[in-house]
C-alpha cells in the first residue's frame, strides 16, 4: 500500500516540477522586449449608458483581427442587459446585440480591446482576388439619402473625369485626385453629404467620403463607407471615415481627407463597414456613448510567443478570439473535475457523474445566469414529470429518452418564443448547453430513483447542483481563463492534484459527521 502511495506522490511531484519548469521558461521568455520596433499596443474602450431602458435593441459594432493587428485580450461588463456576439458576414465584421432585462431601469455597457499593432510581414505577398455577388454589386452602387448619385453636382463632376479611354482603374484614381484637390476639410458646420460637399467644395470627413463614393457609384464603381478609428490617444476619440472601392476583385482603402490611397496605415482601426454608426438603436432606446483610445505597455505574457518560431504551438492565445473562448471554457473542465473530486472524495458528497456539475456551471457562465436558472427550473420540471409520465408504458431506454429530449426542445423553443416576443431574447448559448447537459441528468435521477428511491435521488441531485454552483462561482473568478489559457501548464498543476486525491482512502467529512456519536464514544 504505501509502495503505491509513493509512486503516486512521485508522479505528482515529477508533474509539479515539469509544471514548474513550464510556467519558467514562458515567465523568463516574457521578459524580452514588450514590442519590437515599429509594434505599438492600444487599449480601445466602449463606455455605452442608457439612462432609460426601454423595449428594442442595441447593435454595437466590434473591432476584429487582421493582417496587421490582433486583438490579444477584450473584456465586457454589461449591467441591466443581455448582450450576444454576432458575426456579419457582409461587412466581415463583429456585433454587439444588447437587449434590455425586465427590472432595470438604467443599464451600462463597457468593453475594453487590447490591440497589438505588428508591421504585416507578408505585404509583398498578393493580394487575395474576390469575386461579388450580383447582389452585392447592386447594394454597393444603390442610391442613398446622403448619397446621391444623379445629382447634378456628382454627375458633373463625373463628366469632367472621365472619357472614353478611360478605365474605371483609372477614373479610380481620377476621382480620389479630385476629392483629396478640391473638397477642403471643414468643422461641424459643413455638409455631410454628397451633393452639399461638392457644391460648396468642403466638407466633414463623412462629407468628403460620401462624396467620392457617390462618385464612385455613378461610376459603376462598387464602394462603401468604413466607420472606424484613428489609435491615437484621446480621452473622447471620435469616429473617422473613409472609403473602401472595389477594383481589380479587391477592397482598396481610400482616406480623402488625409491623401491615403490603396492602403491606410496600420492604426487606421475599422469597426463597422457600410455603415456610419458605431452605435445603433432600434426602437426608442436611448444611450450616451463615449469611446477612448490610449497607448499601453502590456503583460509580455498576453502578447504571446513570435509566431515564425516552432514554440508558438505553445501559444493559445495566438488563435482567434472566438477560438479562445472556447478553448478558456475547455480548459476549466479539469478544475472543474477537481472541485468534483474534492467534493466526493473528502467532503462525500455524490453527484450525477464527475463532469455534470461543471457542465452544469460551465452553461451557467456562459449564459446570463437569471437565464440559466429558468432553464434549468424548466428542463428539470419537465424532464422529471414526463419520467414519470412515461414510466407507465415500460419503454426502452433510448425512445424513452429521445421522447424526454422532445418534449423539452418544445417547452424551450415556446419559452424562447415568448420571451423574444417580450424582447428578452436569450442567447443561443443560454438554452443549448444547459438542455443537452441537463437532459442527461434528468435520465440519470430517473435511474437512480428506481434503483435506490426518490429519496436518494433527490440526495445526489442537491449533490449535484451544490458542486456545480460551487464551479459557478470558481469559473466566475475574473480572469480564470484568460489565465489557463495563457499558461496551459496549470493542467499538470491539477493532474497532479487529482492524482493525489485519487489515492484518498481517508474517512469523508460526511461520513465522520453520520458516525459522531461513535467517534465522540471511542
Amino acid at each position: 500500500m504505501w509502495h503505491r502511495h509513493r509512486e503516486a506522490i512521485l508522479i505528482a511531484v515529477i508533474l509539479i516540477g515539469i509544471g514548474s519548469v513550464c510556467v519558467g521558461l514562458r515567465m523568463k521568455y516574457a521578459r524580452r522586449p514588450l514590442v519590437a520596433q515599429g509594434e505599438a499596443v492600444w487599449r480601445l474602450t466602449y463606455e455605452i449608458n442608457f439612462p432609460n431602458l426601454k423595449e428594442g435593441r442595441i447593435y454595437i459594432a466590434l473591432p476584429d483581427n487582421a493582417p496587421q493587428r490582433r486583438i490579444f485580450r477584450e473584456s465586457f461588463s454589461h449591467q441591466g442587459i443581455w448582450m450576444d456576439i454576432l458575426r456579419s458576414k457582409r461587412t466581415l465584421g463583429r456585433e454587439a446585440v444588447i437587449v434590455p432585462v425586465v427590472g432595470y431601469q438604467q443599464g451600462q455597457f463597457v468593453a475594453e480591446f487590447e490591440i497589438h499593432l505588428k508591421p504585416d510581414q507578408t505585404s509583398k505577398s498578393p493580394v487575395q482576388k474576390i469575386k461579388l455577388t450580383a447582389e452585392e454589386i447592386d447594394h454597393y452602387l444603390h442610391d442613398e439619402a446622403s448619397v446621391q448619385l444623379n445629382s447634378p453636382a456628382v454627375l458633373d463632376v463625373l463628366n469632367r473625369l472621365k472619357n472614353a479611354k478611360t478605365t474605371k482603374a483609372q477614373l479610380l484614381g481620377f476621382i480620389f485626385d479630385y476629392c483629396t484637390e478640391n473638397i477642403l476639410h471643414g468643422g461641424e458646420n459643413r455638409p455631410s453629404d454628397a451633393t452639399g460637399t461638392l457644391q460648396r467644395g468642403a466638407g466633414t470627413t463623412l462629407g468628403q467620403a460620401r462624396a467620392m463614393i457617390a462618385l464612385c457609384r455613378s461610376a459603376k464603381i462598387p464602394a462603401r463607407l468604413v466607420a472606424g478609428f484613428s489609435l491615437e490617444t484621446s480621452t473622447n476619440a471620435r469616429p473617422h471615415y473613409w472609403v473602401e472601392a472595389f477594383s481589380k476583385n479587391t477592397w482598396r482603402a481610400y482616406d480623402v481627407e488625409n491623401g491615403y490611397s490603396g492602403t491606410l496605415p496600420m492604426t487606421f482601426l475599422p469597426i463597422r463597414r457600410d455603415g456610419i454608426q458605431i452605435v445603433r438603436a432600434s426602437g426608442d432606446l436611448e444611450y450616451q456613448a463615449k469611446f477612448s483610445i490610449r497607448r499601453i505597455l502590456p503583460n509580455p505574457a498576453l502578447i504571446g510567443l513570435p509566431v515564425d518560431r516552432f514554440w508558438s504551438i505553445a501559444d493559445l492565445t495566438r488563435l482567434p478570439l472566438s477560438m479562445q473562448e472556447i478553448l478558456g471554457l475547455l480548459l476549466l473542465l479539469p478544475l472543474g473535475a477537481l472541485i468534483t473530486a474534492i467534493f466526493r472524495n473528502v467532503i462525500g458528497l455524490r453527484t450525477f457523474g464527475t463532469f455534470t456539475p461543471c457542465l452544469i456551471a460551465l452553461g451557467f457562465v456562459k449564459a446570463d445566469w437569471r437565464t440559466g436558472v429558468v432553464v434549468f427550473v424548466v428542463v428539470l420540471s419537465v424532464g422529471i414529470f414526463a419520467r414519470l409520465l412515461l414510466s407507465k408504458l415500460k419503454l426502452l431506454m433510448v425512445a424513452r429518452l429521445g421522447m424526454i429530449v422532445t418534449l423539452v426542445v418544445l417547452c424551450m423553443i415556446s419559452a424562447v418564443s415568448i420571451l423574444d416576443y417580450l424582447g428578452l431574447t436569450p442567447s443561443a448559448s443560454a438554452v443549448l448547453l444547459p438542455v443537452v447537459i441537463l437532459t442527461m441528468m434528468i435520465e440519470r435521477f430517473n435511474i437512480t430513483a428506481e434503483e435506490d428511491g426518490h429519496l436518494q435521488a433527490l440526495k445526489i441531485l442537491a449533490g449535484t447542483l451544490v458542486v456545480a454552483i460551487c464551479c459557478f462561482f470558481v469559473f466566475g473568478v475574473g480572469g480564470l481563463g484568460r489565465l489557463v489559457l495563457t499558461f496551459p501548464e496549470i493542467q499538470l498543476f491539477i493532474t497532479a492534484a487529482l492524482l493525489l486525491l485519487g489515492r484518498y482512502s481517508g474517512y469523508r467529512l460526511t461520513e465522520l459527521w453520520r458516525f459522531r456519536d461513535i467517534v465522540r464514544s471511542s
